[in-house]
Order: structure tokens, then C-alpha cells, then sequence
């Protein structure tokens, strides 16, 4: 019996200083072991459960039916199985991404140990979304610079042919489309470097010439 109350002890001390969550059920579907990290992670009182069938929380009963189901579909095998789940918890504005490990345990027992893989998730999504970014940055750059040419040999080319008005509208013209593109170039180039925008850079502006361009 001193053992047996040892063993006992020993393993209880294990499972309330594991970092990852885990729940045991026991033959009758009832959450019969249910560690501190398991609390922590789901951010319920899973202890006044304890006893009952998971489907018993609300905020879990969605989860509660893929886990039950993932544990019929691996019947075949060794009863075994992992997967990840996306679980909304009331009251928090961001969705709690979980890694599930499952296992049946003899005389119909199962247990569940799980880990919060939120902020793996977020650094592959943003990652991912980086990735985006400089591709779709590097394509709205590549023309840029044609144009820029472009609009600079036409004004060499024609600048000296036209006069008075012409003349002005033309150098009027090509100046609006370099510096576009110069903006352009620094919008991408912010884009490129993580899809921020740029800083705001305030400078005076005569809104009667301003509209008077238009």
C-alpha cells in the first residue's frame, strides 16, 4: 500500500508540473484526471467537471465530439492518434489552436494530452503572409523603372519640339509620373520588408495650385 501511495503520488506530482494539458476519461466517457496545465490552457474550471463526460462544459462540446470522433476512427489501429484543432473559447477574441495527442488506455480508458500551438501558428501565418508580401512587392516593382525611362525619353525627345504651354504640360506631366513612381517605389519597398505602410512625410501644399493642377 506504502507504494502503491508513493507510485501514486510520484505521478501526480509529474502531471501537475507538466506544462502540456492532459485529461483521462475513464471507461464510462467521465474526465476523471484532470491536470493543472489542461486548466491553464483552456482557461476553464475543468475541476468542478471532474467526473463528468466532457460533452458536460459548454465551451467544449464542440470539441468534445471531434475528439470522440477521432477516437472511433482509429479503432482499426492502435488507438492512437494526433492531430491539431482550432477551438473559440468565449470571451476571447482569438481562436485557440491545439495540438491533440490521444491514446486508449486498457478496460476502455482514454486520455488526451494536449499543448497550446497558438503562437506557432501565428509565426508560420505571418511568415507565410512575409512570403506573400515580398513576392507581390517584387512584382509591382519590376515595371516601375520602364516607366520612369519611358517618361524621361519622352521628354528628352520632345521637350525642345514644343513650346509655351505644350512645353510646360510635358515637363509638368513627366515630373508627376516620376515622382509617382518614386512613391510607388517606397510604398513597395515598405511592402516588401513586411507589408507595413509607410510613415506619413508632412509637407507644405498650396491648395490653391493644387487645384487650380487639377
Amino acid at each position: 500500500v506504502t507504494q502503491l501511495e508513493s507510485a501514486r503520488t510520484h505521478l501526480q506530482t509529474i502531471l501537475d508540473n507538466l506544462t502540456a494539458g492532459v485529461i483521462g476519461f475513464d471507461a464510462r466517457g467521465g474526465m476523471d484526471t484532470i491536470n493543472p496545465g489542461a486548466t491553464r490552457i483552456l482557461r476553464l474550471p475543468l475541476s468542478a467537471y471532474q467526473g463528468q463526460r466532457m460533452e458536460a462544459v459548454p465551451e467544449l462540446q464542440d470539441f468534445a465530439a471531434e475528439v470522440a470522433q477521432r477516437f472511433a476512427s482509429s479503432e482499426d489501429s492502435d488507438g492512437t492518434w494526433q492531430d491539431s484543432f482550432e477551438l473559440k473559447l468565449p470571451g476571447q477574441e482569438e481562436s485557440l489552436n491545439l495540438l491533440v495527442r490521444g491514446a486508449s488506455l486498457p478496460e476502455g480508458e482514454r486520455l488526451i494530452v494536449f499543448d497550446d500551438i497558438s503562437e506557432v501558428v501565428s509565426a508560420q501565418r505571418s511568415a507565410a503572409w512575409s512570403e506573400v508580401a515580398r513576392r507581390l512587392a517584387h512584382e509591382i516593382k519590376n515595371p516601375l523603372t520602364p516607366i520612369q525611362l519611358s517618361a524621361e525619353r519622352l521628354q528628352h525627345k520632345l521637350e525642345a519640339k514644343l513650346e509655351g504651354p505644350d512645353q510646360a504640360m510635358l515637363v509638368r506631366s513627366v515630373g508627376t509620373i516620376v515622382n509617382q513612381v518614386q512613391a510607388m517605389k517606397q510604398l513597395v519597398n515598405e511592402f516588401r520588408d513586411y507589408a507595413r505602410l509607410p510613415a506619413a512625410q508632412l509637407n507644405p501644399l498650396d491648395l490653391n495650385a493644387l487645384v487650380t493642377e487639377v
